[in-house]
């Protein structure tokens, strides 16, 4: 009997393209097939809203019900019988009525005495939801109907269907400390992600493949635990994040100094890669292959003007930025004259190698500054200068301002 109904949510589920679940006669969740997820910090609202639904009323002459309650989230269910034995009910939903606008938001936050520090969280989750007009959700109904008849045909021929609406706003309370750990938590994660996609693009713009996959080990789990933006279509939510991840590799790699030509190269070919895929798995080894050329990319091409000498130089400096650094060492390093150098890198960069190595520095400060864990003295030793005094001169002559003051200004 439960195969014959796992069908019937099967097809369901395909046809509607919206969440269906099949609770038996003793409110236990049997079947389930979905993919819209409740954010954490809405859990204490959203989560077992199916348990609620008066399903088990026997008497009642509705083999199909409407559900819609205070949080404007609605429901469809039908009841499945088996001759005169009531077997459970069928269940699509959640789904909108309308669009999820500003104003709709924050009456639901209003009715159901919800933090407004929880609007945005609301307005993102609603908006993952299906929305169906009123004629749209009739014929639902009307499908459902037609479908569980095929358990019991003698409910097709005068089948009804009724409306039942539900107030939760005072019916479950939650505590403060609840929400506020939950929306603590979300923002956590949400700042964490894109803290480290910030790192991501820091790694690209350097060309430092060794450091960006360092950074995807540390932080795997967090970045594949991205909400699908697109419900009941992973593969194409996915493709959707990895366009994204594609422009901002190329803007990190325009930052790190490669020319436009191999940026529109190389994106134009992975917005196509992207495009062809037809499986998860595919899209995360594209995702590898994408981060490995735009670093490569950087390291080897943005230095292609230059002589082998200089780019030697260059590549040498970025490896070391963090250790001691001088004409000497460099030209020590490469085995060439320390004149000849310095002539030549001034000649093919229009910089000193000292101006260089402090703008690179610098540079990187900048990125670090953005922890505001981390103290002034600690991220001057970071970056490869010994003196404190000397950094603050350095980036102030650089970025018109203190380190201390850049942070308080432009973080």
């Amino acid at each position: 009997m439960i195969n014959g109904i796992e069908q019937l949510c099967k097809f369901a589920f395909n046809f509607l393209n919206m969440d269906t679940i099949f609770i038996d006669e003793m409110s236990n969740i049997k079947i389930d097939y979905g993919f819209t997820r409740v954010p954490d910090p809405l859990k204490p609202y959203f989560s077992g809203l199916t348990d609620k639904l008066q399903l088990n009323n026997f008497t009642s002459e509705y083999i199909v019900l409407f559900h819609s309650n205070s949080y404007r989230l609605n429901f469809i269910s039908a009841k499945v019988y088996s001759d005169n034995d009531y077997l459970g009910s069928i269940i699509v939903g959640p789904y909108l009525l309308e669009e999820p606008t500003t104003l709709m938001i924050e009456s639901v936050i209003s009715n159901n005495k919800m933090a407004s520090s929880l609007k945005s969280i609301v307005k993102q989750y609603y908006l993952t939801l299906p929305i169906l007009g009123a004629y749209k959700a009739n014929t639902t109904g009307e499908f459902l109907a037609y479908m569980v008849s095929t358990f019991n045909p003698q409910n097709f021929e005068n089948f009804k269907i009724g409306n039942l609406t539900y107030d939760f706003k005072t019916e479950y309370s939650i505590s403060a400390e609840t929400i506020k750990e939950n929306t603590e938590n979300a923002i956590e994660d949400l700042e964490k992600r894109y803290s480290v996609e910030n790192s991501w693009m820091h790694a690209v713009e350097l060309g430092n493949i060794e450091l960006y996959e360092n950074i995807m080990r540390k932080n795997n789990s967090l970045m594949t635990s991205i909400a699908d933006r697109i419900p009941n279509d992973p593969l194409r939510s996915t493709k959707n994040y990895v366009i994204v991840l594609n422009t901002l590799f190329r803007k990190a790699a325009e930052k790190g100094g490669l020319h436009p030509i191999y940026l529109d190269s190389i994106s134009s070919k992975y917005a196509v890669q992207i495009e062809q895929c037809t499986y998860l798995h595919q899209i995360a080894n594209l995702i590898n292959s994408m981060q490995v050329e735009y670093c490569d990319s950087v390291k080897k091409f943005s230095l292609k003007n230059y002589s082998s000498t200089i780019r030697k130089a260059i590549e040498f400096i970025r490896i070391n930025l963090n250790h001691y650094l001088s004409l000497n060492s460099i030209s020590e390093a490469l085995y060439v004259s320390s004149y000849e150098l310095s002539r030549q890198f001034k000649k093919e960069t229009g910089e000193t190698i000292t101006e260089y190595i402090n703008k690179r520095r610098i540079n990187e400060a900048v990125f670090i500054l953005e922890n505001k864990s981390i103290s002034i003295t600690d991220i001057s030793y970071m970056v490869g200068f010994n003196d404190v005094n000397y950094f603050t001169k350095v980036f102030k002559k650089i970025k018109g301002m203190t380190p201390s003051e850049y942070r308080k200004n432009k973080i």
